[in-house]
């Protein structure tokens, strides 16, 4: 005969019981009513050097991450562009059908990406690609941070 104890998986009770016990507090009906900073006072503790430290450093994670999302709206613009003679039309919005070397950029080609590397027409796909390819590589990282989180290697 097979004897079975509280330990024992096949057991009942043992798949029942509380992996916390119960607390010592006499049970009430009522539920405790707590105001946000006193339940952070409570249960998180004072705002101390730590958790500032850990502010800081969280946010100037994000801030960098805002600096390199906010610089593609600015770098990979389309700059303006002028007609310079014959075989180009000022009137039109689209510069891919013009000849070369009939139209240039106002200002200069160093005005933006776009411009520096020529990524107008058949090649604009190019910097949605760059900024999709970005943002891929942030979600990466977060899905790894995440991962060393869960794991207890990271903080």
């Amino acid at each position: 005969m097979r004897s079975t104890s509280a330990s024992d998986p096949g057991d009942d009770k043992s798949l029942r019981s509380p992996l916390l016990p119960p607390s010592k507090q006499p049970a009430t009906d009522e539920p405790e009513k707590l105001l946000i900073d006193d339940m952070l006072s409570k249960y998180c503790g004072e705002f101390g050097q730590w958790q500032l430290r850990h502010f800081v450093l969280t946010s100037l994670a994000w801030a960098l991450e805002a600096f390199h999302t906010m610089v593609m709206i600015f770098a990979d613009r389309e700059p303006e562009w002028k007609c310079l003679g014959p075989g180009c039309d000022p009137s039109e919005k689209n510069i891919c059908g013009f000849e070369p070397g009939s139209w240039t950029w106002t200002g200069g080609a160093d005005r933006s990406t776009v411009a520096q590397w020529g990524l107008i027409c058949e090649e604009k796909y190019k910097v949605g690609l760059v900024q999709a390819l970005f943002f891929c590589g942030c979600m990466i990282g977060k899905f790894f941070q995440f991962l060393l989180r869960s794991v207890n290697l990271y903080y």
